[in-house]
């Protein structure tokens, strides 16, 4: 046989090879199949949900015995939010061998079958090291119990305490903020006798470390194991990302979410192809369980995703027209989208429906959830142009998607994430004609996820191409060399911006060990009386027994509370949301400020007590009002927007006079005072002085 001939049968060869690649590659979306991809990633969220659980709990055991022992005696363990950069110090250990055993085994030739498992587990481990050494100290999560942190805290203690679904603050409403991933925290809170808000802790560092190896596992399945195993890395970095409107694990609700919306796009692609009516089938129905799951979660990129859904449909089915398929195109596409759009809508039902119920029965109200428009929002985000190696990474990642576009058939659905994330932007602004808009600025993380994941796949092509660009250079000959410096950049990009991670998230990192706690002290030991937190127990106790006092429990128990914080700590129904923008639209919220207004403005006691049972809300049994020089005071909120901030914040003062009637009952808290309102008790409506006791 010839040279020539051999050349040819090997050609031959590998033509059939690459033909038959093509064939399996039309039958399946995803490697192994849809219900074995399902499997895979309920066990790799059982497995990476018990490895950071038990990683936290070592974590936390061994700094607080190093802090402990570092500070002798009866001392605080800390003594600030950074005692030390010994953690720091282990971070970067472990971050180096972590990465330089993730790209030996990307290089290998062979991949042992035991790798993803073993990858599944190093991978939790280090998302988890990453958040539980800078917050080993401290009971809190990042942010602490401060701004946003207070609501998600207070939704998690209403799930919590009870299973059923309820909104976060008004008693007798339905759920209108998405209860998915707060019912399943409240359970594990529940299961575990562990206090709600202590809770959101290891429930939001367990997701931080679920979210890459689900990642990981997914991407295998669509890419390989091995790119597979670096974007899972990559989405461990974006998770703690120092973004424009802070680090995406800081919601770590969303975060489970936005990191998917990637993968979604690429098997929506995939199914609305040329592949068998069968696949196309479970594709759909695999598109409809994610939005589902989304829309049970995090709405926002659950309509977000269901976009780019309904986009790729449309874009594969143009290009099946224009192909010659005509009608047929639309014949064999349409059913799967509505297919998808159906099983959603049923997955999304079993968080919604009560809401739904209520708005088709009794009518909805105006929702201000979106009326929002930071800085961030009104300009357009270019991660890819940080003077960074991560910001270097992502931005390979966007010449990647725009060279290979007709080279990968994974770089279209990704480019159209990144396209559609953009334009987002651009119709959030839109909306601001109809007084609305689409929270914009949430879409950074998609962006940043997905420019992530096309770094990963354009570093590895351009490591195939490395041999046949090298033997065209003045570098020919130096392929290992080259191969080195490579893998020594490939890197550097994961271990530089992971091991700052503590540095990146300083001020949330800082609120958590500064806020106070429910028993009135912080993480550092501090209970500074100047502070509203260092009153929070004394207030818990003094609400706690006004309830008492009236036979309600905490949750049966209704509070107007000037100090919002309290709702964090006990699962009080309240009578007003601290800011429309996260109260329920059912609450009629305007109405519930002008009514506590009116309640102000009474004439006396008996007028007080008559405007708030004649009143079209429930009253609530106990107030806490902050003291004054005028009187008791309550701050009330507004919505403003388009204005920035968007809520206005007024003093509404009632006259301490009000209270001079035995069906109040007045107890001194620090600068608050607490009221019982107890419109049954004997002599209620009388100028009989009130019972006043002292606390501090």
């Amino acid at each position: 046989m010839t040279q020539a001939t051999r050349e040819d049968d090997d050609l031959s060869e590998r033509t059939a090879h690459a033909a038959a690649v093509r064939v399996r590659s039309r039958d399946a979306v995803v490697r192994g199949g849809f219900l074995r991809l399902g499997l895979v990633l309920l066990a790799g969220t059982v497995v990476a949900g018990l490895v950071s659980l038990v990683v936290q709990r070592v974590t936390t055991a061994l700094v607080l015995r190093f802090a402990g022992a570092s500070a002798g005696g009866d001392a605080p363990a800390f003594s600030s939010t950074t005692p030390s950069y010994a953690g720091t110090a282990a971070t970067t250990a472990v971050l180096v061998a972590v990465v330089a055993a993730a790209l030996g085994m990307c290089v290998r030739r062979r991949w042992w079958r035991g790798t993803e498992a073993v990858a599944a587990v190093v991978v939790a481990a280090l998302a988890t090291l990453l958040l539980a050494l800078p917050l080993a100290g401290t009971r809190f999560y990042l942010g602490g119990n401060t701004n946003d942190q207070v609501f998600r805290t207070q939704f998690l203690g209403r799930l919590t305490d009870d299973w059923h679904l309820a909104d976060m603050n008004y008693a007798g409403l339905p759920s209108f903020y998405p209860a998915g991933w707060f019912w399943l925290a409240g359970r594990f809170a529940d299961l575990t006798g562990t206090p709600a808000w202590e809770a959101f802790k290891p429930a939001g560092i367990a997701t931080s470390a679920i979210v890459p190896v689900l990642a990981m596992l997914a991407w295998s399945r669509l890419v390989g194991p091995r790119r597979g195993l670096l974007a899972g890395l990559a989405t461990t970095a974006v998770g703690v990302y120092p973004a424009l409107a802070g680090p995406f694990v800081d919601e770590p609700y969303s975060w489970c979410l936005a990191a998917f919306v990637p993968v979604v796009a690429v098997v929506a692609w995939r199914a609305f192809g040329d592949v068998p009516a069968r696949t196309r089938t479970a594709a759909a129905v695999a598109v409809g369980v994610a939005l589902g799951l989304g829309a049970m979660t995090y709405t926002l990129y659950a309509g977000f995703a269901a976009l780019l859904v309904a986009l790729a449909c449309a874009w594969r089915a143009g290009a099946a027209w224009r192909a010659g398929a005509g009608p047929a195109a639309l014949r064999t596409r349409v059913p799967a989208l509505v297919l998808a759009a159906v099983v959603s809508a049923l997955l999304a039902l079993l968080v919604w429906a009560p809401y739904v119920v209520e708005v088709v029965t009794g009518g909805g109200g105006r929702a201000a959830a979106q009326h929002f428009l930071p800085l961030i929002s009104a300009q357009l985000p270019t991660p890819m142009l940080a003077p960074t190696p991560w910001g270097a990474f992502l931005l390979l990642g966007t010449l990647w998607l725009v060279l290979a576009v007709r080279r990968d058939p994974v770089a279209p659905p990704l480019l159209l994430v990144v396209a559609v994330a953009y334009l987002w932007y651009l119709l959030s602004t839109a909306a601001l004609l109809a007084r609305t808009t689409l929270l914009a600025f949430r879409m950074e993380a998609v962006l940043v996820e997905t420019t992530a994941v096309a770094g990963v796949m354009g570093a590895a092509a351009l490591w195939r191409a490395l041999p046949g660009v090298l033997t065209r250079s003045p570098l020919a000959g130096r392929l290992r060399e080259v191969q080195v410096l490579t893998a020594l950049a490939g890197a550097a990009v994961l271990v530089v911006p992971l091991q700052a991670t503590g540095q990146n998230l300083a001020p949330q990192i800082e609120k958590a060990y500064t806020d106070y706690t429910a028993d009135g002290t912080n993480a550092l030991g501090e209970s500074d009386e100047s502070v509203d937190g260092a009153w929070t127990d004394d207030l818990l106790a003094a609400v706690d027994a006004a309830a008492a006092a009236q036979g309600l429990t905490p949750d049966e128990t209704v509070v107007l509370s000037a100090y919002y914080e309290v709702f964090s700590f006990r699962p009080y129904r309240g009578f007003q949301q601290i800011t429309p923008h996260y109260a329920n639209p059912l609450s009629d919220y305007d109405a519930r400020r002008a009514e506590v207004e009116s309640w102000a403005a009474a004439t006396g006691p008996a007028d007080l007590l008559s405007r708030m049972a004649d009143g079209p809300f429930e009253a609530p049994d106990v107030l806490v009002l902050r003291r004054a020089d005028d009187g008791y005071q309550v701050g009330l909120a507004r919505d403003v927007f388009p204005a920035e901030p968007n809520a206005d914040w007024t003093t509404t003062t009632f006259d301490p006079a009000l209270f001079e009637d035995p069906a109040f009952t007045l107890t001194d808290v620090g600068p608050f005072v607490v009221v019982g309102v107890d419109p049954a008790a004997p002599g209620a409506a009388t100028a009989v002085a009130p019972t006043t006791t002292a606390v501090g």
